[in-house]
């Protein structure tokens, strides 16, 4: 994974900051801050050892989110999958359907996700490896660890097909750094037709006209057409007829969305950390559903976004993508904690950018934010009932209002233009 820890020197458009040498001392600040993250997720992690009221992943089985669509795939490509009520309803968009199928289709689905989900996470370990190296910090190869596991052990456990989007998503976001515009386009529209967030990342060919490469534009476009004609294929395979496939996956995914917007429950209040959060929070207290205030929420979150990438698509690379992959995971209204791990990538990029010997104090308090996202607060629940939820939408709110107030040097070719 040598890319992972290319490109990151700083930008020619932005201030340079001194590139450090072996004679010169890293930032001092960044082993501290990773021990402090990484101490108090040793602790949470440990926490349900000794409090039995603890708790650390939802109520239900190991592995739920790929066992509970079993049956159901056994009627995939006919009218009854859409229809039979003897089955879980299906709750995704068209483009999951056949990634599910072909895990149900090896001998063992569990098994196979256990498989896949193994070699994600070697990936990642040695990308993780790779960045630190190049920050002279490989001695918190450990730390990082204890610190941010929390999200991809989460996503594991749940066994959820969001592990497929995230190593999707981080190949687009690698290829958008080197300059390959249209190859992160064609990835970020395919992982729009499985879960429809990822569509966000397209904002990343948006900067201004000053700013963009001449791929960017049509790379846009790729990406809008990639996820359209994506949908329609797997909509049309599917089956029996389009048309029946349509409605069907729309109700799906309609009832799944206002199942969780109309009753909460504590595990929402624990495990949802979307930016309607607080709204969910205030209906669990008062004993009633926020479903009333869910397109207000929409109209706000919507305005938000829109005013705060008006300025953060002016801004460097690494700003750009924390920004749109915070939105990407808190503005749909149920974002469970497995979600998180698109945060990964632009973790790595942070501690890179915080590795420099003169970093912004802005860096480290993005890291700060972006460490704290990781942290397994679930445990909190055994000592009161704490609003986890509703604390890591607001970091993810804060994480945002950062990207897109300060700019951060630069770390990729995108910016050096």
């Amino acid at each position: 994974m040598p890319y992972i820890a290319e490109g990151l020197a700083p930008s020619a458009r932005y201030k340079q900051m001194p590139a450090y040498s072996s004679r010169t001392r890293p930032n001092p600040a960044l082993p501290l801050l990773i021990l402090t993250f990484a101490t108090v997720a040793a602790v949470l992690w440990l926490l349900p050892l000794f409090i039995p009221r603890s708790v650390l992943f939802p109520p239900g089985p190991n592995f739920e989110d790929i066992l509970v669509y079993k049956g159901r795939f056994t009627l995939y490509h006919s009218a009854k999958f859409f229809t039979s009520r003897t089955f879980s309803a299906f709750a995704y968009p068209a483009g999951s359907g056949p990634i599910y199928e072909a895990l149900y289709k090896t001998s063992d689905a569990v098994q196979t996700y256990c498989m896949f989900a193994g070699i994600a996470a070697g990936i990642a370990g040695i990308a993780t490896y790779l960045c630190l190296s190049r920050a002279r910090h490989t001695n918190l190869f450990f730390p990082l660890l204890v610190a941010a596991s929390f999200p991809l052990v989460f996503l594991i456990q749940r066994a959820n097909i969001e592990i497929v989007l995230w190593l999707v998503i981080a190949a687009g976001i690698v290829a958008y750094r080197r300059g390959q515009s249209i190859l992160a386009a064609i990835l970020f529209g395919l992982a729009a037709t499985t879960k429809l967030y990822p569509i966000f990342m397209l904002g990343l060919f948006l900067g201004p006209a000053a700013k963009r490469s001449r791929q960017d534009l049509p790379a846009f476009v790729v990406g809008i057409a990639t996820f359209v004609l994506g949908m329609i294929a797997a909509v049309s395979y599917a089956g029996p007829t389009f048309a029946i496939a349509a409605r069907g996956f729309f109700s799906g995914v309609s009832q799944f969305q206002n199942h969780y917007v109309e009753v909460v429950s504590r595990v929402e209040i624990v495990f949802d950390h979307c930016l309607f959060s607080p709204v969910k929070y205030w209906a669990f207290t008062h004993h009633t559903s926020p479903a009333p205030y869910t397109h207000l929420y929409f109209l706000l979150a919507g305005t938000l976004a829109l005013v705060l990438f008006v300025r953060a698509r002016s801004l460097p690379f690494l700003n750009r993508v924390i920004f749109l992959t915070g939105a990407m995971v808190a503005l749909p209204p149920v974002s469970f904690n497995y979600t998180l791990v698109h945060l990964y990538l632009p973790l790595l990029l942070a501690i890179s950018a915080a590795a420099a010997p003169r970093a912004p104090a802005s860096t480290l308090l993005a890291l700060a934010l972006l460490l704290f996202l990781m942290l397994p607060l679930a445990s909190l629940w055994a000592i009161s009932t704490v609003p986890t939820g509703l604390t890591q939408s607001v970091a993810l709110l804060a994480l945002m209002l950062l990207s897109a107030a300060t700019p951060w040097p630069g770390n990729s070719r995108m910016d050096a233009r």
